[in-house]
């Protein structure tokens, strides 16, 4: 008997948690952004089943896992990166990878039209943005070793002599107080596609959900001195 392969994907690299499914022949069965205010996950695990019954199997019935690794939320990149793991955990034969949501949110942002050379853009808070360049090759991105907190709009201006550059809408207002006269060369996308992380570089399942992408710590705050008891 034949056994239809059912490709899922999961991106939780911010508060909007994308998922989708497809099939072999890269047809999507299934796709939906779900808000979580705060990163409350507790509802992931039944939408998800919801999302595969739609698609029309259990959720044990995926084959294939694609997770968004990052950059992103530290919350939400690791609950996506735990859930998919304790899902498949004791399955071998269940493919599981990690695909940087920089790729989805790229391929999301210039669907049809996928430049050379690209570079994420994030709110980087603090008045900085922080930038994660890609490249493509054999029609999938590949991550090209560039990754940047930038503070100065000429540091941007530089970016974008190189690379073509893609945000989420809801960084829009950030990169128009950074540099204002370079907001409008940045394409923006509501979301990253799920289905996205399945169609990049799909055969590909060296990355571990687990290596996540971060492009600075995730937490600042100053040294505290040890209380002397």
């Amino acid at each position: 008997m034949e056994h239809k392969t059912i490709r899922a994907a999961l991106d939780f690299s911010w508060n909007e948690a994308s998922i989708a499914l497809a099939d072999e022949h890269d047809t999507v069965l299934f796709t939906e952004k779900i808000m979580l205010n705060g990163h409350d996950a507790s509802a992931l695990p039944e939408r998800l089943a919801q999302a595969a019954a739609h698609a029309g199997t259990p959720l044990s019935g995926v084959t294939e896992w694609s997770v968004g690794t990052g950059p992103g939320g530290f919350t939400g990149l690791r609950v996506a990166a735990a859930l998919v793991s304790g899902l498949t955990y004791g399955h071998p034969e269940i493919k599981v990878r990690g695909v940087p949501s920089a790729a989805g949110l790229i391929r999301s942002a210039f669907a049809g039209d996928l430049p050379r050379k690209a570079v994420a853009l994030f709110d980087g808070r603090r008045s900085e943005i922080l930038a994660y360049g890609m490249e493509l090759k054999d029609g999938s991105y590949q991550p090209d070793g560039f990754t940047a907190v930038l503070q100065k709009p000429e540091e941007l201006a530089s970016v974008l002599d190189s690379a073509r550059a893609a945000a989420l809408e809801k960084d829009r207002a950030a990169l128009c107080r950074f540099a204002p006269e370079l907001a409008e060369k940045v394409c923006h996308t509501p979301s990253i596609q799920a289905e996205e992380l399945i169609f990049n570089d799909p055969r590909n399942f060296s990355a571990s959900p687990t290596e996540l992408i971060y492009l600075r710590a995730a937490v600042f705050v100053e040294a505290r001195i040890p209380r002397k008891i």
